[in-house]
């Protein structure tokens, strides 16, 4: 069974059409364009050679909770999916269990001055507690730690995750309006403010860029494929980036910029 699976050539990868939970506190926007498959982020060689050493780094701390199980504590399970859900979709770093008590461990690769806030404000991104906060509710192992590790000098400072089931119903309840409210009836959520880091999808800078960067142009374009919301030859006006996209995809083309 095991030789089957491991000869078996790699598939490519298939959306599930579910939220993730890793993507708490994102573009309502840019989730729904991704479901319905008209919007798909692309990433620069630098950013995925950083993402690529956040995975060296996950796989790393994997193999030292291995190496040192010891005294009553021992990794139980790595990579996990969360129970099947209707909406969510969402896989655990690592569970472990320290005298007899399970665990969630979600690892952040982490810069300096990540690691340097966590270790003097004790404080981190309340994107990233939300995650951990949801593979709790989901599991029922109501004890979570996030776990950042410095990717310039491997410093490691963690941030225990106090369960608290209300607010997770909270997010729960956000996460099944958005289908409910736009999914399920196909309507387009509105722009969003691009909070601290900008949104590439609705085209909002970065805060540190002064927050009010032009934004770029709308341009009108055709419809080539059927969409879920759109058939061939229906027009509408997006932006320049999410056309020249959609664009490249085949999917559309473009007829007419704003102005002209």
């Amino acid at each position: 069974m095991i030789e089957e699976i491991l000869n078996t050539k790699s598939s490519k990868h298939v959306p599930s059409k579910k939220f993730s939970i890793s993507s708490i506190g994102g573009c309502w926007r840019k989730k729904y364009l991704e479901i319905k498959e008209i919007y798909k982020e692309e990433f620069s060689e630098d950013l995925l050679r950083l993402f690529n050493i956040g995975n060296v780094i996950h796989h790393e701390i994997t193999k030292e909770l291995i190496k040192k199980e010891r005294n009553g504590f021992h990794l139980v399970a790595s990579e996990v999916d969360i129970p099947p859900q209707k909406y969510f979709s969402g896989r655990i770093d690592n569970v472990i269990s320290i005298k007899g008590k399970n665990f969630i461990v979600d690892v952040k690769s982490a810069g300096d001055w990540t690691i340097k806030n966590v270790r003097d404000k004790r404080t981190c991104d309340e994107n990233y507690m939300n995650q951990v906060l949801l593979y709790m509710y989901f599991t029922g192992i109501h004890k979570g730690i996030l776990l950042f590790v410095g990717k310039t000098k491997g410093k490691i400072e963690e941030i225990e995750v106090e369960y608290d089931e209300e607010r997770a119903k909270e997010l729960v309840k956000e996460v099944e309006d958005f289908f409910h409210n736009y999914v399920e009836k196909n309507i387009e959520p509105p722009r969003c403010d691009g909070r601290q880091w900008g949104c590439e999808c609705c085209d909002i800078p970065k805060k540190e860029d002064g927050g009010n960067k032009k934004m770029n142009e709308l341009v009108k374009i055709k419809w080539l494929k059927k969409k879920t919301n759109y058939k061939p030859g229906d027009t509408m006006e997006i932006s320049e980036k999410l056309a020249e996209f959609l664009v490249k995809k085949g999917d559309c083309k473009i007829v007419k910029e704003k102005g002209e």
